[in-house]
């Protein structure tokens, strides 16, 4: 019975050693077959930095009214309707004359896609500038002596009120500015503006 033991024993040990050695080797293929794939592979993320380097590819930041914000690698000769492309084009909301698709990217640009509310709001800015409008809650004291009727004495008192009460919520409440009445504001209200 021993040497049956034995026999069992050592043909377990045998058959044990072989499995053992059977999955070192497929262990070992595996691991060299890994390794050649990736030498003969050139991953994506390699290229792109390869070619970033090298002055080909630039970054650039995609954010507002857009599908997909962020930052996007480009070719440097891309134009911002490329950028617009790889960010999914433009959410429902967005101005689309607000930005021009055809200018070039640069490095580190960022690229805003304002909604139409944005874009309005601008135009309207732009709009009292260009008409010599005055915004009562950031104008600075000469601007505030640029309208009819302000002299620095009144302009401070402005600046004043703003500084106590904090922003005017209309035109009209500058009335209750010391030195402003209704006769003063008349002449002015086609000058100012509040937001």
């Amino acid at each position: 019975m021993k040497t049956k033991n034995r026999i069992m024993l050592t043909i377990f040990l045998l058959l044990l050693c072989l499995t053992a050695c059977g999955a070192k080797q497929e262990q070992d293929t595996l691991v060299n077959l890994l390794d050649k794939q990736r030498e003969e592979a050139v991953l994506p993320d390699e290229t792109e930095s390869i070619k970033s380097a090298a002055g080909q590819n630039v970054f650039v930041y995609i954010c507002g009214e857009v599908v997909s914000p962020g930052v996007y690698e480009v070719a440097a000769d891309s134009r911002i309707w490329d950028v617009l492309l790889k960010a999914g084009g433009f959410t429902e909301d967005a101005s689309l004359e607000s930005v021009n698709l055809a200018r070039r990217v640069e490095d580190g640009m960022q690229i805003i896609i304002p909604s139409l509310a944005e874009a309005e709001e601008q135009k309207l800015k732009e709009e009292r500038k260009a008409a010599g409008l005055v915004n009562l809650n950031t104008a600075s004291l000469e601007e505030l002596c640029s309208i009819p009727g302000i002299g620095e004495s009144r302009a401070r008192a402005i600046l004043e009120y703003r500084e106590r009460q904090g922003s005017f919520s209309a035109p009209e409440e500058i009335m209750q500015v010391d030195g402003i009445k209704e006769g003063l504001y008349t002449k002015l209200k086609d000058k100012i503006y509040v937001e």
